[in-house]
């Protein structure tokens, strides 16, 4: 399938999981009932440990110029721009859509400030895609496991220590990956030197590494829903948080396959 196509097919179903997210965990009542009984069994922690308390505007700022040098030296001019433009987008949007555009009904608790979406989990899915098209192509398939351990500890963190909700890490996720399509979709097929042959085992690596990650990223949300369907039936407000924590690290795992698949 050509690159354009499937990032336009991607950026489509990245808007309709975010849009989703938004309606049934924050919109309705048994999406805030169901994510209220995760929250209440989380163990709040203001002062986490990394890579939670990373996220700073300055560090930020020096990761994405890091990684912006990188896809300059690798790819050229175009892949940094776009690498840039679309983590820029993203990240502003995210805290554009929680702060001014959308609401948090109050259909179960009064009073309750929106958090969708997550702006943490934006911002680490925002690198870990802007680090994916940055790198050479070879070098991708190794980046796609320690992406996917790194988003999957995130996600764990989030919801563990009270910070966001589920439907909140979705709502980044999809909102990360809606931006890169787009920018895969709009932006320039492949700079010059990113004409550089990759060896045949960083091409099959990468196959296989997608293929995997594919499969673990639909058996954690299967396993997940039936978690949520046993903790449902035994009220087991515990079993519902890891639940909702094994769903997000599937879901990061979609996500980094898709970023890395989106790649020009």
């Amino acid at each position: 399938m050509p690159l354009r196509l499937r990032a336009f097919l991607y950026a489509v179903l990245a808007l309709l999981v975010g849009v989703s997210a938004y309606l049934l965990g924050v919109g309705s009542f048994l999406g805030q009932w169901a994510e209220s009984i995760v929250l209440n069994a989380s163990a709040f922690d203001a002062d986490p440990p990394g890579p939670l308390r990373l996220v700073t505007t300055t560090n930020l700022l020096i990761a994405l110029i890091a990684v912006g040098v990188v896809a300059l030296w690798v790819h050229g001019i175009l892949r940094a721009v776009s690498i840039l433009a679309a983590s820029g987008v993203a990240l502003v949007a995210s805290q554009v859509l929680k702060e001014r555009w959308l609401e948090r009904p109050e259909l179960l608790e009064f009073d309750v400030i929106n958090t969708f979406p997550s702006g943490h989990m934006t911002v680490y899915t925002v690198l870990v895609g802007a680090l994916l098209w940055a790198l050479p192509q070879g070098a991708r398939w190794l980046v796609m496991v320690l992406s996917a351990v790194l988003l999957g500890v995130v996600s764990w963190q989030l919801l563990e220590y009270g910070w966001h909700r589920p439907s909140d890490l979705l709502g980044a996720q999809a909102l990360a990956v809606c931006t890169f399509a787009i920018a895969a979709w709009i932006g320039p097929r492949r700079s010059k030197r990113s004409s550089r042959r990759v060896s045949v085992f960083g091409n099959s690596a990468f196959r296989i590494m997608s293929a995997l990650m594919t499969l673990t990223g639909v058996v954690l949300v299967v396993g997940a829903l039936v978690l949520v369907a046993m903790a449902t039936s035994t009220r087991n407000d515990a079993l519902m948080l890891n639940a909702g924590e094994i769903a997000l690290m599937g879901t990061g795992v979609l996500a980094v396959r898709t970023l890395a698949r989106l790649s020009p």
